[in-house]
């Protein structure tokens, strides 16, 4: 519920991006989008290279998210003219910002969470449920 509906007492659905922090969990709530980061934060990479550190993505989901992180200028693209044509993605100033939020998360999950068992796959997606939000409603 938005804040405005709790003070007007009315039941709407809650928008989920409709404030600037809810627009960053969104994203960043995407697991996939933490871990692009994550690898691109060591240095630039081709598709298939980014592809192989990630298990279990397909290239059609690392697509879409490659294309939503470089709209929203995390990271970019750099085609070279050769043949066979080559693309390497890297990380933006902007992108490299979230190396703070990351070391964050790293720092939590040290601190409360290094005594859970792992998962018993090596899916790093915690669900497969389809979240709330469209993605493409950033």
């Amino acid at each position: 519920m938005k804040v405005s509906d709790q003070a007007n007492g009315t039941n709407q659905q809650n928008d989920c991006t409709a404030t600037p922090l809810g627009r960053a969990i969104h994203l960043l709530g995407d697991s996939w989008v933490l871990l692009i980061i994550m690898n691109l934060l060591r240095g630039s990479m081709r598709f298939n290279t980014l592809r192989a550190t990630l298990n279990h993505i397909s290239s059609k989901t690392l697509s879409n998210r490659l294309k939503l992180l470089e709209e929203l200028g995390f990271v970019q693209r750099k085609a070279f003219l050769e043949i066979p044509p080559r693309v390497e993605y890297h990380i933006t100033e902007k992108g490299q910002e979230l190396g703070d939020v990351i070391a964050a998360l790293e720092k939590f999950g040290n601190k409360h969470l290094s005594n859970l068992p792992a998962p018993s796959n090596n899916d790093c997606q915690l669900s497969t449920e389809k979240p709330p939000c469209d993605q493409d409603t950033l």
